[in-house]
This record gives structure tokens, C-alpha cells and sequence, in this order.
């Protein structure tokens, strides 16, 4: 028999949402194929988070306004080429408590 021991630290663990393509894409050179990506919502970090979460992005009106600003900070930041920035936007979205528009 098998023993199975739940904790609230694992339980944390399996809802941690981490956006480790963007991460690793950001550790690399700043480049125009990464600014052409973040500025599609589908594909940009907010894109990821949609995509880790198993939804699909119908309309930009079911994002939170939040979500959206965010969103638009590292479209912004990239352009910008300051990967900090774009660090600090992605840790911000994957603390969120949700992206939808409720």
C-alpha cells in the first residue's frame, strides 16, 4: 500500500504559475522576433499564462483590465529592450489572481 501525503506547500506548488518561456526567452538577447511576439496578445507573456491555465483567448474584453495593462507594459518593455522591466511585468502576471474578466 501506498501512502499519499498531502500538504498546503504542495498544494501551492501545483497552483504556482510560473512563464518560464518568456523567462528563458528574456535571460537571451532582446531580440526583433521577441518584440514582434509580445505584441500579440496569444503570444506574449499574458498569452502564456492563458495558455498554461488550458483557456482560450476569444476577445481582449475578457481580459481584466489589469491583465491588459500588464499586457501592454511588456509589449512596452521589450520594445524598450529593458529585460528587468519585462522580468518584473512577468512576475506581476504570474501573481495574479486571475487574467479574466469576471
Amino acid at each position: 500500500m501506498v501512502r499519499v501525503f498531502y500538504a498546503q506547500k504542495t498544494q501551492q506548488l501545483l497552483n504556482k504559475i510560473e512563464l518560464s518561456r518568456w523567462r528563458q526567452l528574456l535571460q537571451d538577447q532582446i531580440t526583433k522576433t521577441c518584440q514582434d511576439l509580445s505584441d500579440d496578445w496569444a503570444k506574449c507573456a499574458i498569452g502564456e499564462r492563458i495558455k498554461l491555465e488550458g483557456k482560450t483567448l476569444k476577445s481582449i474584453k475578457d481580459l481584466s483590465p489589469e491583465a491588459k495593462k500588464l499586457g501592454y507594459e511588456f509589449s512596452v518593455a521589450l520594445q524598450e529592450h529593458d529585460s528587468e522591466h519585462a522580468v518584473e511585468i512577468i512576475t506581476q502576471i504570474e501573481h495574479l489572481p486571475t487574467i479574466w474578466n469576471e
